[in-house]
């Protein structure tokens, strides 16, 4: 049962680093990518009661994975386990060979995809599971119309507010200051490395007088001081309030 699980005891430095020490067994060495999932798969479920899933496109580059997730409301309500990550490798290969620093970066993945739906669990159970209206987005493209509804959510404002201030800090070694100035930049053309804020820049268009745009930065710096503990709450009983 996934409520006896103390999901308090988590944050970010800690879950990057139980991550990391799989590192021996899965870089620098070409494997399976069945293997590869399948060590990753049991280590993952010894520390964390959570569902892992693996799937294959062909637009994941050679040598790469992709990491998502998903939160289930309604696994959630009947006790059972309901985070679920999700490996995404390429279907060009079968045998995959991982580098540190690329794994290392898997690991920061893994950790903020794990606090983003542990978000979503404190947000559906403090609300006794009601879902929230979504965002109308007005844009005229089906693709970015779809994009902008789902990041304009505000369960999801919420998470990748978090997301960000995590991200952000780590890139400018907790200096806060430096944080709020690369949030009120203007980006638009420059070539910058990906990251969720950028995510949102994109979506709404680099328009920083965009109302989501102004709610996610609002969240981002709101969360700065939690992002420095790397855990999205304080109190110990926050999942289940």
């Amino acid at each position: 049962m996934t409520r006896r699980f103390n999901w308090s005891t988590l944050n970010r430095k800690d879950l990057i680093e139980q991550f990391w020490a799989l590192h021996p067994k899965v870089t620098n060495t070409e494997i399976t990518i069945l293997k590869f999932h399948n060590t990753i798969t049991r280590y993952l479920k010894k520390y964390l009661p959570i569902k892992v899933a693996r799937k294959y496109d062909k637009k994941v580059s050679t040598n790469w994975i992709y990491v998502g997730g998903t939160y289930y409301s309604d696994l959630d309500q009947e006790g059972q386990k309901c985070i679920e990550l999700v490996f995404v490798y390429s279907s060009l290969q079968d045998v995959i060979k991982i580098p540190l620093k690329r794994y290392k970066n898997i690991c920061y993945v893994m950790a903020d995809t794990i606090l983003h739906e542990l978000m979503h669990m404190h947000q559906y159970r403090s609300r006794k599971f009601k879902i929230l209206p979504d965002y109308a987005s007005t844009a005229s493209k089906t693709k970015k119309r779809q994009e902008q509804e789902y990041l304009g959510n505000s369960d999801e404002i919420d998470a990748y507010g978090f997301n960000i201030a995590c991200e952000l800090l780590s890139k400018f070694k907790n200096n806060t200051e430096q944080v709020i100035q690369y949030l009120n930049e203007d980006q638009k053309g420059l070539r910058r490395k990906h990251n969720s804020w950028r995510m949102y820049l994109k979506a709404f268009d680099h328009d920083h007088d965009h109302p989501i745009i102004r709610r996610t930065k609002k969240k981002v710096i709101k969360y700065l001081p939690q992002a420095v503990i790397g855990k999205p709450y304080r109190n110990k009983d926050w999942i289940n309030r």
